[in-house]
C-alpha cells in the first residue's frame, strides 16, 4: 500500500479513475473496500436489528432481500463482471495497443448491456406480477398470510434494484478489464450508506416502517453507477443502445455469461430454500438470524476469496492469453495458499471471538440475549467452511479465466441439490442449525471438486 500511496500522490486527482494497478495493489484495494463495506453493513445490520428485531417485518424484508443481496453479492464478486473481463481482454490484446482496443471494448459492453436488459426487464415484470405466488409456495410458505404479503410487496419494489445492479455489471468490466478499480471498489466501499439512511428514517419516523431501508437499498444502487461515471467517461465510453446478436465477441461473452447467470440463479435458489427451510421450523427468528450470521462469515469470503480472486483474474486472463502457463499456476498456487491459510484463521477467529461479536454488534433494543445465541450458533456453523467457500471463489475465477464457465456452473448446481437434500434429511432433528450445517458440508465438495478440475483442466 506504501507504492500505492506513493502513485496516488504523484499522479493528478483527475487520472486516479483510470489508474491501473498491479495484483498486489488491486488486491489491497479491494480488501480495504470490501472492509470498509463491511463495517458498513455491520452497521445496516446492527441499526435493522435494533429497529426491527427477529420479528414478522423483519423476517417479510430479509425474505425479500435475498433477491437483490444475490445478485449485488455477484456482482460485487464480479460473477457476471468476471465474464466480461477476458473476452475484453481478448479483444483489446487483438487489436493491440493502436487497434482500437477501447473503442472495441466500449462497444462489446454496450451491446452486452443493451442484451442483457433486453433479458431480464422482462423477467422482472413477470416476476413483479408472480410475486405473491411465489412468496407463498416457495419463498416463504410457513410466514403467515399478512407477512407473506408484506414480504410479496417488498419484493416487488427491490426487483428495480436488480436491474440497476445488472448494469452495474457490465460497466465495472470495461474498468476492472484494465486493473482500473478505484472507482469499482469505491462504490463497493459506499454500498449501505442510503440503505442506512432508510434505516435511521423508519427509526425517527416509526410510521415509515420497513419500507424505509427498501427505498434505501434502490438509491444504494443508483449511487454505484453514478460513481462508475468519471472513470468511464475517461475510458471514452458513452452509454448507446447496440443490438448485435450475431456479434462474435459479443457471443463469446454469452457463453460464459450463461453459465454465470445459471449460477447466480442456483445461488438464489439457495437462498430460497434456506428462507422456505427456516420458515417451516417455526422459528420465525431463523430467517433474520441466518442473514446476521450469513453477513459476520460473509466478511472474511469477501476479504480473501473475493478481493484476492478479483485482483488476480486479469493477470490470470493475460497469462492465458499468452501461453505462459507456468507462470498462472504458480500465480493460482500462491494464491490459493495464501488465502485458505488465512480463512483457516479467520474460522478460528469467529469460533472463539464470534458470540462476544455478536453482543457488541448486534444485542440492543429488540435483538436480545436469545436472539444473539441463536445466531452464534448458526455462524459457529457456517464457519467451519470458511476455507472451503474462499477456494470456491479463486478456483471459479481462475476457471472464467480460462474461458471456462461451464465446469464452476455444473459444480454449483451439484451443490445445490447436496445443500437441499442435506437440509431436507437435517432439519428434522437438528432444526434451523440444518441450514448452515447442508451449506458447509456441501461446499467442502464444491471447493474440491474446483480445485481437482482446476489441476486436470487441459490449460493448466
Amino acid at each position: 500500500m506504501t507504492s500505492l500511496a506513493t502513485r496516488l500522490r504523484r499522479t493528478p486527482l483527475r487520472e486516479w479513475p483510470t489508474l491501473e494497478l498491479s495484483v498486489a495493489e488491486a488486491s489491497a484495494v479491494y480488501a480495504g473496500a470490501f472492509l470498509l463495506s463491511a463495517a458498513l453493513g455491520i452497521l445496516r445490520q446492527a441499526l435493522l436489528n435494533a429497529r426491527f428485531g427477529l420479528g414478522p417485518e423483519a423476517a417479510a424484508y430479509y425474505a425479500a432481500f435475498r433477491l437483490p443481496e444475490t445478485v449485488t453479492t455477484l456482482i460485487a464478486g464480479g460473477a457476471l463482471t468476471n465474464a466480461l473481463v477476458p473476452v475484453l481482454l481478448r479483444a483489446e490484446v487483438a487489436r493491440g495497443p493502436h487497434g482500437g482496443g477501447d473503442h472495441a471494448a466500449a462497444r462489446l459492453v454496450n451491446r452486452a448491456l443493451t442484451a442483457l436488459l433486453l433479458l431480464v426487464t422482462p423477467l422482472a415484470t413477470l416476476a413483479a406480477f408472480t410475486a405473491p405466488a411465489f412468496v407463498r409456495y416457495l419463498l416463504a410458505p410457513g410466514f403467515d398470510p399478512a407477512t407473506q404479503a408484506l414480504t410479496a410487496t417488498l419484493t416487488r419494489i427491490m426487483l428495480l434494484e436488480v436491474l440497476l445492479v445488472i448494469s452495474e455489471a457490465a460497466l465495472v468490466a470495461l474498468l476492472v478489464s484494465r486493473n482500473q478499480v478505484l472507482l469499482p471498489a469505491l462504490a463497493i466501499t459506499l454500498r449501505n450508506l442510503t440503505l442506512i439512511g432508510g434505516v435511521l428514517v423508519a427509526i425517527a419516523v416509526p410510521a415509515v416502517g420497513i419500507f424505509g431501508p427498501t427505498i434505501g437499498a434502490i438509491l444504494d444502487a443508483l449511487i454505484q453507477l453514478a460513481i462508475l461515471t468519471p472513470g468511464l467517461r475517461r475510458r471514452g465510453y458513452r452509454p448507446r443502445f447496440e443490438l448485435a446478436l450475431h456479434d462474435p465477441e459479443l457471443r463469446a461473452a454469452a457463453r460464459l455469461l450463461a453459465p454465470n447467470a445459471v449460477s447466480g440463479a442456483a445461488n438464489y435458489a439457495g437462498g430460497v430454500m434456506d428462507t422456505a427451510f427456516a420458515s417451516l421450523t417455526g422459528v420465525t427468528a431463523a430467517v433474520g438470524a441466518l442473514l446476521n450470521a450469513s453477513l459476520l462469515v460473509g466478511l472474511p469470503v469477501r476479504l480473501l476469496g473475493m478481493a484476492i480472486g478479483q485482483a488476480t483474474l486479469p493477470e490470470a486472463a493475460l497469462l492465458g492469453l499468452r501461453g505462459d502457463q507456468r507462470a498462472l499456476r504458480r500465480l493460482l498456487r500462491r494464491t490459493l495458499l495464501m488465502a485458505c491459510g488465512l480463512a483457516t484463521l479467520a474460522a478460528a477467529a469467529l469460533l472463539f471471538l464470534g458470540r462476544p461479536l455478536i453482543a457488541l454488534l448486534f444485542e440492543r433494543g429488540a435483538f436480545d440475549q436469545a436472539a444473539g445465541d441463536l445466531t452464534y450458533g448458526l455462524l459457529a456453523l457456517y464457519a467451519l467452511g470458511l476455507p472451503a467457500y474462499v477456494a470456491t471463489e479463486i478456483a471459479t475465477r481462475a476457471l472464467i479465466a480460462r474461458h471456462d464457465a461451464r465446469t464452476p456452473m455444473l459444480t454449483n448446481l451439484a451443490q445445490l441439490v447436496g445443500r437441499a437434500a442435506l437440509c431436507a434429511a437435517l432439519i428434522g432433528p437438528l432444526g434451523p442449525a440444518a441450514i448452515p450445517s447442508a451449506f458447509a458440508l456441501s461446499s467442502a465438495a464444491e471447493a474440491a471438486t474446483l480445485l481437482l478440475a482446476l489441476r486436470l483442466h487441459p490449460r493448466a
